[in-house]
């Protein structure tokens, strides 16, 4: 119910529409009826379409993302599990579904919202995962920055790592993701701003709103032309290339949004050249050295458990000689006692003899 009372208040625009309920006549489950869009989610339409689309394409879906959010949160409300898989793409137009989990932006009260922490590890932010906060309009924004990457990288975030508790330990330490190509200063720096380990310092959805949109910001189409020709990208003018996107997900790298359980991990911050090195969202010298870092991490639970059964191998191996020796030990006395019972009647027999 509450989904449906979220959707008459934001339905419509860049929310997809709803047009009301039905129930099933075999299993009496009420059905949601929402508005058809045909190409799917977001996540979809990017591995089949993306390398259709151009600089200004990507552009205007993550201007459209802004402005539905921006209605969201305007509303007072908070989406709370914003991802591409939650986002649907109806012809040229996008459209923000999924709003069971969206509530008023006071609901956060007691402390029991603090453990409640549901949806894809990629897009949640490190406060809600170090239950260092409670679930704000900077949280939402946080999940937008995601996306962002994701919309101009065509690439799932962290496709590559295992959603565990090892990549949530790296979040909260300034892991973020990395393009491989030249990306305009402006969107690098508005992605880092969303990314921001303090939440007070994310812009909101109507300042991205506003930087997304050519009609206040002209400097951007000038990036984007110039970074189009470092790229030596065909895209800048928006031609079309029947190509698909490749890329290899780990195993364990999961999207769809499910209950998180972590706990005691880092405060979250940034890195220490967050701010300084506007060409890239991380620096590859800190992406490396968390990786690294990470490593170790492993390495050590290993060496860790591998003492463990070691020293389990030893006790095992000393409790096993102490049970022997001491068997050894007890039948030992207990011969000695038969030979002295043995001497002890001959002795006897002697005596009576």
């Amino acid at each position: 119910m509450n989904e449906i009372k979220i959707h008459n208040k934001v339905s419509g625009g860049i929310v997809i529409k709803f047009y009301g309920i039905t129930q099933d006549p075999e299993t009496k489950n009420y059905i949601m009826v929402l508005e058809y869009a045909k190409n799917g989610s977001l996540r979809n339409y990017l591995n089949t379409s993306f390398n259709k689309l151009g600089w200004f394409d990507k552009i205007a879906y993550l201007r459209d993302i802004a402005f539905g959010l921006r209605t969201i949160h305007e509303n007072e409300l908070i989406h709370r599990d914003l991802h591409s898989g939650n986002i649907l793409v109806n012809d040229n137009y996008i459209k923000i579904t999924d709003m069971g989990l969206c509530k008023p932006a006071d609901y956060n009260l007691s402390e029991n919202a603090k453990n409640n922490m549901y949806g894809g590890l990629p897009y949640i932010a490190p406060e809600i995962l170090s239950r260092r906060n409670y679930y704000t309009k900077a949280a939402d924004i946080y999940s937008f920055g995601i996306i962002m990457y994701e919309v101009i990288s065509g690439l799932p975030p962290y496709h590559d790592v295992s959603h565990d508790n090892y990549l949530a330990i790296k979040i909260c330490h300034g892991l973020r993701p990395r393009f491989d190509f030249k990306v305009p200063q402006l969107i690098v720096y508005l992605i880092k701003s969303c990314l921001d380990a303090n939440p007070l310092n994310r812009p909101t959805a109507k300042e991205i709103y506003e930087i997304l949109d050519p009609s206040y910001n002209v400097e951007l189409e000038n990036q984007i032309k110039e970074v189009g020709k470092l790229n030596n990208n065909p895209l800048i003018e928006n031609t079309v290339i029947n190509l698909g996107l490749s890329y290899e997900t780990h195993s364990e790298a999961i999207y769809t949004s499910r209950l998180l359980n972590f706990n005691n991990l880092p405060e979250p911050k940034n890195s220490y050249d967050y701010y300084t090195k506007n060409d890239n969202i991380i620096s590859k010298e800190l992406s490396d050295s968390l990786q690294l870092r990470i490593s170790q991490l492993n390495i050590n639970k290993s060496e860790s458990l591998q003492i463990n059964i070691s020293q389990l191998n030893i006790n095992e191996n000393e409790s096993l000689q102490i049970n022997v020796s001491q068997l050894n030990i007890n039948e030992n006395d207990q011969n000695d006692d038969q030979n002295y019972e043995s001497e002890g009647s001959r002795i006897k027999r002697i005596k009576l003899e």
